[in-house]
């Protein structure tokens, strides 16, 4: 299970919420072991989707903010599940989860531990930023504004100037109504001809 600091803390109520809108995001950034180089990778999976009352999406990118190749696309029967695989050393999680215009973000970086002997290093995570109660109305959210989170003193929370782009996408991701596509992570040829 993750730290506390590092994954998004919803209300009793909106998990089952989400559940019964069939909405499915696993968050979740395991070390997995490659077995023919025999070497260790991060594994995110772009997963989310959104009904009109709640959403919830984890959209994973480059520690730099910036967009990465998915190792698999996933198609599903169902909307708002998982979407695709990333593998990586290194890689930043954007989580977003909202209840009709208010909503939570979380963005984690994740990177290797110690690991000696062959043993599976631990996953070193890092909470970049953490917004609780950020609004966002509707007539905003069509513009492609994100939402504005506010300290415990009302000060504004400014964000990261390299993840304002990831933001933006998972924002739009976390209020894609039955979403079916991917949003954070692109297929690795277009990757490649950027």
């Amino acid at each position: 299970m993750k730290s506390p600091h590092t994954r998004i803390l919803l209300p009793p109520v909106l998990p089952r919420r989400l559940d019964v809108a069939g909405i499915y995001c696993q968050s979740g950034v395991p070390v997995e072991r490659r077995q023919r180089s025999e070497s260790w990778v991060l594994r995110g999976v772009e997963s989310g989707g959104a009904t009109k009352a709640v959403g919830q999406y984890t959209g994973f990118f480059g520690l730099g903010g910036d967009w990465t190749g998915w190792l698999q696309r996933l198609d599903r029967i169902t909307p708002n599940g998982l979407r695709a695989v990333f593998e990586a050393d290194s890689l930043l999680a954007v989580e977003m989860a909202r209840v009709e215009e208010t909503g939570q973000r979380l963005i984690t970086s994740h990177e290797f531990g110690a690991g000696e002997g062959g043993k599976r290093p631990a996953v070193k995570a890092s909470a970049l930023y953490r917004g609780v109660d950020g609004r966002l109305p509707a007539e905003l959210r069509q513009q492609g504004l994100t939402p504005l989170f506010f300290s415990r003193a009302g000060e504004v929370k400014p964000i990261l100037e390299r993840v304002v782009e990831a933001v933006s996408i998972v924002t739009a991701a976390v209020c894609c109504l039955s979403c079916r596509h991917c949003h954070a992570l692109i297929h690795a040829k277009t990757q490649a001809a950027a």
